[in-house]
């Protein structure tokens, strides 16, 4: 199993530093695996694809996401807001190592 995030340590546009489980620091560059859907308005990832936006990184020790940019299903089947994350997994196998 990779690490997991541990800590933002700096955000900028598309571009994530982050601190791993491993004590690495490594950057995610999303502009790069995200770049098929900067034109792709109706898609959830093109909303992380606005600077403000995207600037509201968070972690929850695990993965990076984002608040309320989702939606998805209750139990109910009422639709409700939701974060958008990814896989930590795959943030690891994108990243470069910062330090």
């Amino acid at each position: 199993m990779n690490p997991r995030v541990r800590k933002i340590v700096s955000v900028s546009p598309f571009t994530v530093d982050a601190l791993w489980t491993n004590n690495e620091v490594r950057r995610i560059d999303f502009s790069k695996f995200l770049s098929d859907y900067f034109d792709k308005d109706k898609s959830v990832f093109f909303k992380i694809l606005n600077e403000d936006t995207f600037m509201q990184a968070k972690t929850d020790g695990r993965t990076i996401y984002w608040e309320g940019l989702a939606t998805m299903q209750d139990y109910d089947g009422n639709v409700i807001s939701a974060p958008l994350d990814f896989c930590p997994d795959v943030l690891f196998e994108k990243s470069v190592l910062v330090s």
